[in-house]
């Protein structure tokens, strides 16, 4: 298992997760207050220098009001469509 920062994998999540931010018309400052968590998390998650487990990946969901099951569902198809 190869590691997932700075990967193909790892720059998809990033481009999703900030696609679903800017569809919610929020700032990284909005999601980072709404997170309860500092800006440069934000930053650093959307720039792939910051991994995400899968509960901050539920809580980002949930603080962009997107649906965390459709959402990872739907990171998993465009992971899938690669074929790794």
């Amino acid at each position: 298992m190869r590691k997932a920062v700075h990967s193909t994998l790892s720059k998809i999540f990033c481009d999703h997760i900030r696609s679903l931010r800017e569809k919610a018309g929020m700032t990284q400052r909005d999601l980072a207050v709404a997170l309860g968590r500092e800006h440069g998390m934000v930053a650093r998650i959307e720039l792939g220098e910051r991994r995400v487990d899968l509960v901050e990946a539920f809580e980002l969901f949930k603080a962009l009001k997107a649906d965390p099951e459709a959402e990872a569902a739907t990171i998993m198809r465009k992971f899938s469509a690669l074929g790794t």
